[in-house]
């Protein structure tokens, strides 16, 4: 890959970052609470902009965490023996302590339509390579024009803040203003890295080197990908509903700051005092001069309305004068909608009603299956999703590691998630052992089980069966001695 190539991969990798970055921080935003807030009249006071910011609920973190929670690797099948399971799981997949960071790719393939990895060798210790989430916002993979599902090569942008040449002594934010960007571009084998500095849009070479995995070290976690290979959002379709419950929130707080209880209501009372002419009476200063106000018109003199209250009579001046009472609103109205909205929201995004707490009703355990199943044949879908490029990851570490054995038929190990109670699952399996099915095989089924585990739990088991018939020996030759 000679400099001229990779710059103009570089530019054209940036080009297609910096036009999906609108689109990628809003999806980001909403996720995150930050969503439009409900329409208002422009120049309204803060009472009505405390009430908009008050409206917003964010809906989209529950839409998206619920599936992606049910997300859990706990082991891997190799392909090859037992020792190699335990060893991926011991040597690769724990020390990159990914049992927490799966959950950033799986969220980012959710939200965004791609996730990423990337592998690199570990020069300290080669038998366990680097495995990090990257964040896809700010790494390109070029497909393919002939195959839009595999790549071409990869354009990664990162930006650092370095702290500016002065021989005077800075407040932090005019120390560290100076920034650097580096973008690398990989190929198959290689990789190559430019920098800019200071914002100028000038890229320069800086270095390179190879990787020599013969594959692109970055793995895409995509979902919902067209013909194209083109993934798309999970969630970016549950906005606009967002949105409208977002403004049936906003319309409640209006309708509960305004006019949630009964409102008394004046007519054709005259509060100005006036004197026998009809002519209005000045309010006078010490100097006895008549006190003007900000539009340099005289005050006058006002009659107060009165203090409600039960002990009280409101009586006014005239005969013009009428008081009478508008009834509250019905909140329960906005309620249901907002309910009804709610309901939709959660069955666009395959969620079950069980998570509107509201909605939960001493279900039993057949009926909260059944409310389980769109949620669980999503995510199935994400599974097989990312299943493909969590082995893909495998493969890649593999080359890492030195090995040459190139492992096609790995397999990812998914904790079983649905709701089932922990009798059921211990009666299933013992079924399946007693059907022939080997323990391993089975235990890999518990709740919680990984490869170490279940590799002790096998031994424990032997142990204990091997102490047992030892002890019935040593009893049975007792006898025969007596």
């Amino acid at each position: 890959m000679d400099v001229t190539l990779a710059r103009e991969r570089l530019e054209l990798g940036l080009y297609e970052l910096n036009s999906q970055a609108k689109a990628w921080d809003r999806r980001q935003n909403y996720l995150e609470g930050e969503q439009d807030l409900p329409y208002a009249p422009e120049g309204v006071n803060e009472e009505y902009a405390a009430l908009q910011e008050m409206s917003t609920a964010n809906w989209l973190d529950i839409a998206a965490g619920a599936p992606v929670q049910r997300l859990q690797v706990d082991g891997f099948k190799t392909g090859r023996d037992d020792t190699a399971d335990s060893t991926v799981w011991n040597e690769v997949w724990q020390p990159n302590r990914l049992d927490s960071r799966q959950g950033i790719v799986f969220l980012q393939m959710y939200v965004h339509g791609r996730g990423m990895m990337s592998v690199s060798a570990n020069p300290r210790k080669r038998k366990t390579p680097k495995i990090r989430p990257e964040n896809a916002r700010n790494v390109w993979l070029q497909p393919d024009p002939e195959d839009p599902f595999t790549h071409e090569y990869a354009v990664k942008v990162i930006q650092v803040r370095e702290r500016a040449d002065s021989q005077l002594i800075l407040p932090d934010y005019l120390a560290y203003s100076s920034t650097k960007k580096f973008g690398y571009v990989y190929d198959d084998n290689e990789w190559m890295r430019f920098v800019s500095v200071g914002g100028s849009g000038a890229w320069t070479y800086d270095t390179q080197g190879r990787h020599g995995f013969n594959m692109l070290p970055y793995v895409p976690f995509d979902y919902k990908v067209d013909a194209n290979g083109r993934p798309r959002s999970a969630i970016e379709g549950l906005f606009p509903q967002q949105d409208a419950i977002n403004t049936i929130r906003f319309n409640t707080l209006l309708a509960m700051q305004f006019s949630a209880f009964r409102q008394r209501v004046f007519t054709g009372f005259d509060p100005v005092v006036r004197d026998k002419s009809g002519n209005p009476v000045l309010r006078m200063d010490d100097n006895g001069k008549p006190v003007l106000a900000k539009n340099g018109q005289p005050v006058p003199v006002l009659n107060s309305p009165g203090r409600v209250g039960v002990d009280r009579a409101l009586v006014f001046p005239g005969t013009e004068t009428k008081v009478f009472d508008l009834p509250e609103s019905n909140l329960d109205n906005y309620i249901k909608v907002l309910q009804e909205f709610l309901t939709d929201f959660f069955a666009t995004g395959q969620i079950p009603p069980q998570y509107m707490l509201s909605r939960m009703a001493n279900l039993s355990g057949d009926a909260l299956a059944g409310a389980e199943s769109t949620l669980q044949s999503l995510v199935k879908d994400l599974k097989r999703a990312a299943g493909e490029s969590l082995e893909e990851v495998m493969r890649l570490s593999n080359r890492a590691r030195g090995e040459s054995h190139e492992d096609n038929a790995s397999e990812v190990i998914w904790a079983d998630t649905e709701p089932r109670s922990f009798a059921q699952i211990v009666d299933a399996i013992g079924k399946l052992i007693g059907g022939g099915m080997a323990r391993k095989d089975a235990w890999m089924m518990l709740p919680g089980a990984t490869p170490p585990a279940v590799k002790q739990w096998v031994k424990n088991a032997d142990d204990e069966l091997a102490a047992q018939d030892a002890a019935l020996n040593d009893t049975v030759r007792e006898l025969e001695a007596v």
